[in-house]
C-alpha cells in the first residue's frame, strides 16, 4: 500500500502522516515515510531529537527530481544509505531541507 498526504500549509499533514505511520508500524507493517517538506519536521513527530533529525542524510536531488545520478542504486540501497529508523520503527527519508529548497 502507498499513501500520500498532501495539502495546503498548516493543515496538519505532518501530524497526520506521523500518526498513520506510527499506527501502521505498531501493527507490525514495514513503513517508509518520506518527508518532502522543505522545512522537515516529520522526524520530530516520529520521536527523533533535533540532532538525530539533522544527521539523516538528504536524498540526492537527482533522485528526488528523477534526473538520474544515483539511478544505479536499488530501492533497498537507497533506504539503507539515506534512511533512518525512528523510535517508532518507521524508516524515514528526507527529500529536502530549507537550505536546498531553491527558494529565491
Amino acid at each position: 500500500m502507498k499513501l500520500g498526504i498532501v495539502g495546503k500549509g498548516g493543515v496538519g499533514k505532518t501530524t497526520l502522516s506521523a500518526l498513520f505511520a506510527q499506527e501502521y508500524a505498531r501493527r507490525g507493517l514495514r513503513v517508509l515515510a518520506i518527508d518532502t517538506d522543505s522545512n522537515p519536521n516529520l522526524a520530530h513527530s516520529l520521536g527523533l531529537n533535533s540532532e538525530q533529525a539533522d544527521d539523516i542524510p538528504l536524498l540526492p536531488r537527482s533522485v528526488v527530481v528523477g534526473t538520474g545520478g544515483d539511478g544505479a542504486m536499488t530501492p533497498a540501497e537507497l533506504i539503507s544509505t539515506y534512511g533512518a529508523v525512528t523510535p517508532s520503527s518507521v524508516t524515514l527519508l528526507h527529500a529536502m531541507r530549507i537550505t536546498q529548497a531553491g527558494a529565491g
